[in-house]
């Protein structure tokens, strides 16, 4: 029997089922780095002063940025818990715990009273809505791209598991369009109530986003391992007794990549506008460029890894970072906008570009479907709270320590992507035409064709 497309009825319901958890997954990290955006921008320009304040500027941007470094303690916590249930009950169950789970923190965030109004209180609101926050996405992220994986064509994996890769990207724009939008409006509306506007509109986005996960069922690979009793009872002490040389080399990766991320994305719009003179609508413009471009670059990156490989293509990406390290500072210290633009292009768009959606196909072809939401969690969460929470942190520390200058932030970002380098060159590579389908997840290479 065959659709009015002539396909058979099975291979249109595969394709059908396969756009729905891809879409599913997107809209969920979608979210997830809407949420965490917002925090981040709101902790470099907005939280010090409503949240800190009589602390100097110093003291309370550290305090802002320690409050934004909390999340990432919690990442890993809520992460390993949701992965554990993950691959225990289910992909599309936990999932639709976790989105529920930031989009409420996020909403609170923006209804939260300031120091003003209730003192210390404040505060420690505000950072026990992070930790939820924090936990919530902890698990969103790996758990999008086991989804986004498993449901994939393994001829272009690498390329499917870049939507939610992507996605995060749009989510990163739309806040930074929002936040930048409102950066516009006199300092004292701003600082009462427009920055509280994109916090609680993560409500309609949440709604919006369940939606579409409502409609994504349970992927057959998970389905094929419960049928088959291959479900484990504690899959993260079997990744970690299976795969630990793996999980070391996983965490090296994203000790490279995540750092990146928050010193570009947070970290780099509180220096130029604060450290430095550039206008703070005209960064977070700059900024919104880098995010965008960075969308079609995951794309083309995923494209590119399904057809010379995984291991190519995050090799370059962590020699780039290693390049880039200190001329990133030399093309913010011009102050130049344009420059400064080229500065977050580069390190959005080319460095997360080539990392992002490879690195979650890389990581979901080596582990098995009974600890795949497992393993990507540990190695991904871990050095997020460790190294990538911490990141903007670190980096007001080190231009303190300074005297103003960003050379010390250099050599962190520099010795980051070295770790980064040596992980991955000690990574498998898993592009299907170049291993022996033995070696790989029978349920995920049972259709591998060679790649010409």
């Amino acid at each position: 029997m065959s659709n009015t497309q002539g396909l058979p009825e099975a291979d249109a319901k595969t394709k059908e089922q396969r756009r729905h958890a891809v879409i599913g997954s997107s809209v969920g990290t979608i979210i997830e780095w809407y949420d965490f955006t917002l925090y981040g921008l709101a902790s470099a320009l907005v939280f010090a002063p409503l949240f800190f304040p009589g602390a100097g500027n110093l003291a309370g941007m550290l305090g802002a940025f320690a409050a934004f470094a909390v999340g990432f303690g919690a990442r890993p916590i809520g992460g390993l818990i949701f992965a554990h249930y993950g691959d225990r009950v289910g992909r599309k169950m936990t999932l639709l715990v976790t989105l529920m789970m930031m989009g409420v923190a996020t909403t609170f965030i923006g209804l939260l009273p300031t120091a003003e109004s209730i003192g210390v209180w404040a505060p420690i609101l505000l950072i026990v809505l992070r930790i939820f926050q924090g936990a919530g996405a902890g698990a969103e992220f790996a758990g999008a791209m086991t989804m986004a994986s498993e449901s994939s064509d393994p001829q272009r994996r690498a390329y499917t598991a870049g939507f939610p890769g992507a996605s995060v990207y749009i989510g990163m724009a739309l806040a930074t369009t929002t936040f930048a939008l409102l950066t516009l409006l006199p300092d004292e509306q701003f600082l009462s109530w427009g920055w509280r506007v994109p916090f609680i509109a993560s409500a309609v986005i949440v709604a919006f986003a369940l939606y579409f996960r409502l409609r994504v069922t349970e992927t057959a690979a998970f389905e094929e391992a419960e049928k088959d009793g291959a479900v484990m009872n504690s899959p993260l002490a079997g990744a970690i007794k299976n795969h630990w040389r793996v999980l070391i080399c996983g965490m090296a990766l994203f000790t490279f990549t995540l750092p990146w991320v928050y010193i570009v994305q947070t970290f780099s719009v509180s220096y130029v506008t604060g450290t430095l003179t550039v206008n703070p609508t005209a960064a977070l413009v700059a900024l919104i460029v880098a995010e965008l471009l960075t969308i079609p670059a995951t794309l083309y990156f995923g494209k590119l890894a399904d057809r010379i490989g995984r291991k190519p293509v995050l090799l370059g990406a962590a020699v780039f970072g290693i390049v880039l390290s200190f001329p990133l500072f030399w093309l913010y210290g011009t102050e130049n906008i344009l420059l400064v633009g080229v500065g977050l292009v580069l390190g959005l768009a080319i460095i997360q570009g080539a990392t992002i959606g490879v690195s979650a196909a890389l990581l979901a072809e080596i582990f098995p479907t009974n600890a795949r939401w497992s393993g990507i969690a540990i190695s991904r969460e871990i050095p997020a709270a460790a190294v990538g929470g911490t990141a903007p942190l670190v980096a007001t520390a080190l231009v303190a320590t300074s005297g103003g200058s960003p050379w010390l932030v250099g050599a962190y970002l520099m010795g980051l992507s070295i770790i980064g380098l040596i992980g991955i060159a000690f990574l498998p590579e898993t592009l299907p035409s170049k291993v022996d389908a033995d070696t790989l997840d029978p349920i995920m290479v049972a259709d591998v064709e060679p790649v010409s």
